[in-house]
């Protein structure tokens, strides 16, 4: 079965077939921005799918750990941090330039609210800015952070495309939230 299928009327570019080809290959480089309570448990499954992981994060004692092979996400497997690192499918770094190795970028950081209950965009903001920096052709991005309708398209496309890259021809955007409530043992993913 194909990971990637694309729909005939679709009309992918040569750019959106070479990454097609890529994520069904599981050659793609799968990048994770924010190895939290989201993005670690999307990077591991991945993992275990074949794909080579690059989890970027701005904690060094995160980076450390998974670079050890150690896990400190209560709702994952020791063991299965573990086999991934040693089998090379799963590192981590603080360096967001590497985020040009990557094929598929999650952004998977948190969406506070401020004291106006209002959400807090600064962490996504951020992160697409890190990513801008190091954008290429044939890339994919997507927002998997919890917000509201319109910040893909108002908010990160417009920090990606100062790149001088054009969205959807150059490189590729989706938003696919994550619902996590975090610390709530029945509800759960």
């Amino acid at each position: 079965m194909k990971l990637f299928e694309p729909n005939q009327s679709a009309n992918l570019s040569d750019v959106g077939t070479a990454l097609a080809e890529k994520i069904n290959a599981k050659t793609a480089v799968i990048g994770i921005v924010g190895l939290g309570y989201v993005g670690l448990p999307i990077g591991l499954e991945y993992a275990k799918k074949g794909f080579t992981v690059l989890g970027v994060d701005v904690s060094e004692e995160k980076v450390d750990m998974l670079n050890r092979g150690e896990n400190y996400n209560e709702d994952l497997a020791d063991a299965a941090i573990a086999e991934a690192a040693e089998k090379g499918l799963l590192s981590a770094t603080t360096d967001f330039a590497r985020l040009g190795e990557a094929d598929v970028i999650f952004i998977a950081v948190p969406t506070p609210f401020n004291e106006n209950k209002d959400p807090d965009l600064g962490f996504v903001l951020s992160a697409g800015r890190s990513v801008g920096k190091t954008l290429r052709k044939g890339q994919l991005i997507i927002l998997k952070s919890t917000t509201f309708p319109g910040t893909t398209e108002d908010y990160l496309v417009p920090i990606l495309e100062e790149s001088g890259l054009e969205t959807g021809v150059d490189y590729f955007v989706a938003f696919s939230p994550e619902r996590v409530d975090p610390g709530n043992k029945v509800y759960h993913t």
